[in-house]
């Protein structure tokens, strides 16, 4: 049809041998094919129970969707729940309560053409911002270091990529108050190394504040604290108990069944075997997500 009226746009080429009259006439017979499909379409019938009852019931209900923003609640959820999905963002993320409060004052507060913080800026401006403010609060207890003494609490760990860490903590009457975190890979962690970390923290609290370090029992850290008891004779090393505690219920845990300790294994073996048992039962639950929520569940403490 589209070649006999010579309509444009429609991918085939126009018929030369179709004139004006032609075309009228044509028109005027697709006209009348168009009208007639037209009229032996049949309207779908509503539902039998959509009677006048049903369409008032509709529209309250449709009166109290609008009333309470139900579409765009909706559409905001999903929304929400969109941006946790395509950046793999963990679904207890949604517990946090800075999370609910900042879009709980978004939803309170007219904010005409608001856009959240970008890229640069969240790294940036409102980083300083935040670390400032945090200074802020934490001032009440660095006013009070120099009153009582501090004692500076550092130990070794691994973060989630398996980074080699030391951090220092210090601790007075007031409340612990976290320092720094040392990232030590492609580090020798030898007595000097260690010391001038410890050192440099000393520095920043302040020697004259500091009473005492304390760090775990290993030979490299109990060298370390030595060296710096004779550069700051105002300072003492201490060993930590809790780490001296698990060395001792480790030994403990694990005897060993040879001839100088033959009556010890004896005496102990039950205590390797009930501890190799909760070792068991804690892996088990721990490396199973769902064997741990049930855990958490029914654990009150």
């Amino acid at each position: 049809m589209s070649h006999l009226l010579k309509l444009p746009g429609k991918g085939v080429r126009p018929c030369l041998k179709i004139t004006n009259a032609n075309i009228i006439e044509l028109k005027k017979i697709d006209n009348e094919a168009r009208s007639k499909e037209t009229s032996k379409r049949k309207l779908v019938p509503l539902p039998p129970n959509s009677n006048e009852g049903a369409d008032q019931k509709k529209k309250k209900s449709s009166t109290i969707a609008s009333a309470f923003n139900t579409q765009a609640r909706e559409t905001l959820d999903f929304e929400i729940a969109r941006m946790f999905y395509s950046a793999g963002l963990p679904f207890h993320l949604s517990r946090n309560p800075y999370f609910r409060r900042a879009f709980s004052y978004a939803a309170n507060n007219s904010i005409p053409g608001y856009q959240p913080p970008g890229y640069n800026k969240l790294r940036t401006t409102l980083l300083h911002n935040e670390r400032s403010h945090v200074e802020n609060l934490l001032q009440p207890i660095r006013n009070t270091w120099n009153q009582k003494g501090v004692t500076i609490v550092s130990d070794g760990w691994s973060d989630p990529q398996r980074r080699p860490l030391i951090n220092f903590m210090a601790v007075t009457e007031s409340g612990p108050m976290f320092l720094k975190a040392v990232d030590c890979s492609g580090e020798v962690k030898d007595r000097e190394f260690i010391a001038q970390k410890i050192k440099d923290v000393v520095m920043e609290v302040g020697p004259s504040n500091v009473v005492q370090i304390v760090t775990d029992n290993a030979a490299v850290c109990k060298s370390a604290g030595l060296i710096i008891e004779a550069e700051f004779p105002n300072i003492f090393w201490t060993s930590c108990v809790v780490h001296t505690l698990n060395l001792a219920l480790k030994d403990i845990c694990a005897a060993r069944n040879t001839e100088r300790n033959n009556e010890i294994f004896e005496e102990c073996r039950w205590i390797t075997q009930v501890a190799d048992d909760a070792n068991f039962i804690k892996n088990f639950v721990m490396l199973h997500s769902m064997r741990l929520s049930i855990f958490n569940s029914f654990n009150s403490l």
